[in-house]
């Protein structure tokens, strides 16, 4: 009976963390198509020899990032109330500390991204009220920069949370077999 109850108790957080490391996969995939296809169409807008059609790209590209920045803000939520914590206690019991600065960096690296998208939304909010106030190209480039940022961002979070889940899990699994 003990070994029954202790064996369930192991599925629930095992099923959690499976289903978590799916959702980050499905989600992470999702946000590398979209930058990848927003720093494209900023680039365009970066190398255009005219501006016909530019402030239109731009407002287009504001909006995109408006709803990519509140989709990227519930990730993050969700990472940072549900995901990471349980992952900082497991470190902070079976493993050594020193992984602990690496979230911080994924945070700072965050924040960063989110200063260049917030540069290129107020800037695309200043052409469109007076078109010469400064180079079209400039305020793709803040685009561009926060999507580099953002793609090297969900890149570093894999190769830390990627192995990091998955050890959890074999963890849970040999606890499971030994009991």
């Amino acid at each position: 009976m003990y070994q029954k109850t202790r064996v369930e108790m192991t599925k629930a957080p095992m099923t959690a963390i499976s289903e978590g490391l799916e959702r980050l996969k499905q989600e992470h995939g999702e946000f590398k198509q979209v930058l990848m296809e927003m720093e494209k169409q900023a680039k365009q807008v970066e190398s255009a020899p005219e501006r016909f059609g530019a402030l239109q790209s731009l407002l287009n590209l504001r909006l995109w990032a408006l709803a990519f920045r509140e989709e990227l803000e519930r990730h993050s939520n969700w990472e940072e109330l549900e995901l990471f914590p349980f992952l900082t206690s497991y470190i902070e019991r079976k493993m050594s500390p020193s992984i602990l600065p690496s979230f911080w960096s994924l945070e700072k690296d965050h924040e960063l991204a989110d200063e260049h998208m917030q540069a290129f939304l107020r800037s695309v909010h200043l052409l469109k009220a007076n078109p010469e106030a400064m180079g079209y190209n400039q305020a793709a480039a803040y685009l561009i920069q926060a999507c580099h940022i953002l793609q090297e961002h969900l890149a570093k979070e894999e190769q830390l949370v990627f192995p990091l889940t998955q050890q959890v899990l074999d963890d849970i699994n040999g606890a499971a077999a030994n009991h």
